[in-house]
């Protein structure tokens, strides 16, 4: 009896080491540095013959929000049998038709920004961030994306100033037209222009997705150079709009000066917020909201591929594997009247 009450608490100690080390090996994150790929299915499509269609959204995390995936960074399963990427013609669609990436610039043309120096810079940062972020034509990415330029003041309702268009030239025109004139209230509707401009973005998408197949996302550019002073809207219910907003909309702030609230604008830039002293900083400003928002949209991708199934009820899973990190995520779909002859353009 002596014997066994002294080696029992050694017992345990060893038990308890096997057990830390069975739990530590199960961690996944601590497998891949403690970081993990974060994949989002929005939607999943079949088309005949037998063409699966998935839209999702990739993190690969700050480090790494610039970096665009290949075809060879992700693995499809079915059933959980690994899916050959040859011979399904796994490709990502990047070509317009396929998917498109819709903003809105909302400017803020209030008598604080009209009536000093201030505009020339505001119009010259503008265009800057329309030349950033918006393909020419010739490009491979023209006509993935689409801009539209909103403004407003202290009325009730934001003043549309160029609609949506994939052409920058357009954009830029529109933006040289702006002059002290432009507005009769010189007061400032924030959190209405807040409001409204999530209201347009979410209309614009649901058009697109209802009237195509195109896989689409949405963001909104705020840019103020002081806080709500029309009293219209409370700022309460602008952040309740703000906090409500979909996934897949992105929504980026730019405040300029002394007299914002910059709390209030990093609420309202849930994506982004950015603070320029001074109207000299306008530019630099405006090009960083450009990078964040080019590596928003590039995060979206669109991966078609040929199923082999024929029939009945089956479980898809997509990994997305990039250096030591991983993630994925898993669907369902029916592969009744599959048949051959499947081709990815």
């Amino acid at each position: 009896m002596m014997l066994s009450q002294r080696y029992f608490p050694f017992s345990l100690i060893i038990l308890s080491i096997f057990l830390m080390m069975i739990f530590t090996g199960c961690d996944s994150s601590k497998n891949n540095g403690g970081e993990e790929v974060e994949i989002n299915l929005i939607e999943a499509k079949t088309e005949v013959p037998s063409k699966i269609r998935l839209f999702f959204k990739v993190d690969l995390g700050e480090a790494h929000q610039f970096t665009t995936l290949e075809p060879s960074d992700f693995e499809i399963y079915e059933d959980g049998s690994q899916i050959s990427r040859l011979e399904s013609q796994a490709d990502i669609q990047r070509e317009s038709g396929d998917f498109l990436y819709s903003s809105i610039l909302m400017l803020d043309l209030s008598g604080s920004i009209l009536n000093n120096a201030d505009l020339p810079k505001l119009k010259e940062a503008a265009t800057t961030f329309i030349d950033r972020t918006m393909p020419e034509e010739g490009e491979s990415l023209y006509g993935t994306q689409e801009m539209a330029v909103y403004w407003f003041d202290g009325e009730k309702n934001v003043h549309p100033l160029v609609s949506y268009t994939h052409e920058g030239d357009s954009l830029i025109s529109g933006i040289e037209s702006i002059n002290e004139d432009i507005s009769n209230d010189v007061s400032t509707n924030l959190n209405g222009a807040v409001i409204q401009g999530l209201s347009i973005m979410d209309g614009r998408v649901k058009e697109i997705r209802e009237d195509s197949d195109i896989a689409t996302a949405g963001s909104m550019v705020l840019f103020t150079d002081g806080t709500d002073q029309a009293g219209r809207v409370s700022t309460s219910t602008a952040l309740d709009s703000v906090n409500a907003a979909s996934d897949e909309y992105s929504l980026f702030s730019i405040g300029l000066g002394g007299e914002i609230d910059q709390e209030v604008l990093e609420s309202f830039g849930k994506d982004g917020f950015e603070l320029a002293e001074d109207s000299l900083a306008l530019n630099e400003t405006f090009l960083a909201v450009a990078e964040r928002l080019e590596a928003e949209s590039n995060s979206y991708y669109v991966l078609e591929y040929c199923s082999p199934k024929r029939s009945g009820q089956h479980t898809l899973e997509l990994r997305a594997i990039y250096e030591d990190k991983f993630g994925s995520f898993q669907t369902e779909f029916s592969a009744e009247g599959f048949t051959g002859g499947c081709s990815v353009d």
